[in-house]
């Protein structure tokens, strides 16, 4: 094998690892991005749902909110873990 063969075939070892690196790189920024919509969407229907407890009413605001909720949940998945759910802890104690 001459030596312009071995640099090829390293260049393109060394393409192929880019290239998978880049891949990898990608779909964990995509992962991240659906959970913060995720996140978002929890936080925004939480807002919503506080205002309608303070008023005493129920808001289209809020269905809107949980059927987007579902939609995101059922292509991305959710992350609806303990801490998320659970309400702080009271600090005047």
């Amino acid at each position: 094998m001459s030596l312009r063969d071995k640099v090829q075939t390293g260049a393109d070892a060394l393409a192929r690892k880019s290239m998978d690196a880049a891949a990898k790189g990608q779909a964990k920024v995509e992962a991240m991005q659906a959970k913060r919509r995720g996140d978002a969407l929890l936080h925004d229907l939480g807002a919503a749902v506080y205002l309608e407890h303070q008023s005493g009413r129920t808001t289209e605001t809020s269905r809107a909110l949980l059927a987007e909720l579902d939609q995101h949940a059922a292509e991305h998945g959710l992350d609806t873990s303990p801490d998320v759910t659970r309400p702080a802890a009271s600090s005047g104690s």
